[in-house]
């Protein structure tokens, strides 16, 4: 019969191996599956992917005991809860501990920050170049801002302090501009951050609603906090977007995915608040400005037509005058003219009278019958000729001192 071994009997054989070949603690390179906690303590899953597959191709249970867990928290303070969540890789000193009963298990008692974050920056890289190739980064920034930010779709969480922060500033602006949003509720750090943003995107392009602007924001927090940021389907849903997209998340030194293919990156909640309340009053001021400067040109048209019209009120008066004075010249003028015409007429006439006068004067028969002629009538007729006298008749002798009647014998 063959050699057998109890099933303790083993464990216990591998466990010495163990312990002989793994005294010290070792650093192994892995990614977190899954975490929880319990009583103080955190129990892992971590796994190793297959680069091409991402297939699983190693597995192994981990635990952080309750002082290692403290002495992390010392270390990495807030860093600490985001390099255990699901999908982080991590970089963890671990020694080997294998139970007859509980099999294998890796006790964790340190965990390298900078490596964590140095494969993080990796995956940002590639998803940068991804989209890059795909002329996506740019693309957003394409979209145009309406002057006047009125309707804002706002991803963010309900309860993030962040978000009460920019609503809050929102309302309370002292401009009393009344600026709509709309919140899409989603996740703005762990797991989920990926679906619920990709999500919010999608129903504020199907919900039949216009929007002037998309928001995401979030409160503030560390490096490893902006990491659900750098998704490569979070970029795409930005840059796919038909609205500007505008980026609050809360850092003051990085950059995200996010922030790059973004229309407009601001560092907070209440920075991105202040851009929105400060856009619509660079337009109304923009509005006042062009409004003042209508009304200058306006004021300025006036003065120079009311100085067009006062010269030209001055030139019809000074014509108008010199027309008068012209005028009563040339009548004063014709009334002289016509009195020396009317002078001249009557002198004229009065010298023809004069002469007429003379010439009658001269040919008067009275002055004729002074100077001892006589004339000789009949019938009543001066006779100018002897045959023209009938013998038979009288005939009348008219002298200057007087007439008789005489017949002829």
């Amino acid at each position: 019969m063959a050699t057998s071994y109890s099933l303790f009997e083993l464990n216990e054989y591998i466990k010495r191996v163990m312990a002989l070949n793994f005294e010290e603690a070792i650093w192994v390179r892995c990614e977190v599956s899954q975490a929880s906690h319990s009583r103080g303590s955190v129990y892992l899953n971590v796994v190793e992917l297959d680069q091409d597959s991402e297939d699983i191709v190693a597995q192994a249970g981990a635990v952080i005991w309750p002082r290692s867990y403290i002495f992390l928290q010392n270390k990495l303070k807030q860093l600490l809860p985001f390099m255990l969540e699901a999908g982080s890789e991590v970089l963890i000193k671990v020694k080997v501990d294998f139970h007859e009963r509980y099999g294998l298990k890796l006790v964790i008692v340190d965990i390298d920050p900078s490596y964590t974050l140095g494969q993080a920056e990796m995956a940002r890289q590639k998803i940068i170049e991804r989209l890059k190739a795909e002329r996506l980064l740019e693309l957003n920034d394409i979209r145009p801002i309406p002057p006047v930010l009125q309707s804002i779709a706002v991803i963010s969480s309900e309860t993030a302090a962040g978000y009460a922060d920019f609503i809050a500033q929102i309302d309370n602006n002292i401009y009393g501009y009344e600026i709509h949003t709309e919140l899409f509720n989603a996740a703005v750090q762990g797991r989920n951050v990926e679906k619920d943003v990709v999500d919010a995107f999608r129903q504020i392009q199907t919900n039949g609603k216009q929007y002037d602007a998309v928001v995401i924001i979030r409160g503030g927090g560390s490096k490893l906090d902006l990491a659900g940021f750098d998704n490569y389907n979070i970029g795409h849903a930005i840059a796919m977007c038909r609205y500007p997209v505008i980026i609050g998340i809360g850092h003051e030194i990085d950059t995200t995915v996010t922030d790059l293919v973004a229309k407009i990156s601001l560092k907070t909640p209440t920075a991105v608040a202040s851009y929105l309340i400060d856009h619509n009053l660079q337009y109304e001021s923009e509005l006042l400005e062009l409004a003042s400067e209508v009304q200058n040109i306006s004021l300025s048209i006036i003065r120079e037509s009311n100085t067009q019209i006062d010269h030209l009120e001055y030139m019809i008066k000074q014509n108008a005058t010199e027309k008068v004075y012209t005028e009563i010249y040339e009548l004063e003028h014709s009334l002289e003219s016509v009195k020396l015409g009317a002078y001249n007429i009557l002198q004229r006439h009065s010298q023809y009278l004069d002469n007429t006068e003379s010439l009658i004067g001269i040919v008067d028969p009275i002055k004729t019958l002074k100077r001892g002629f006589s004339i000789i009538k009949q019938n009543g007729k001066a006779i100018e000729s002897i045959s023209d006298m009938d013998l038979k008749k009288e005939i009348e002798i008219v002298m200057k001192d007087g007439k008789t009647k005489i017949n002829i014998t």
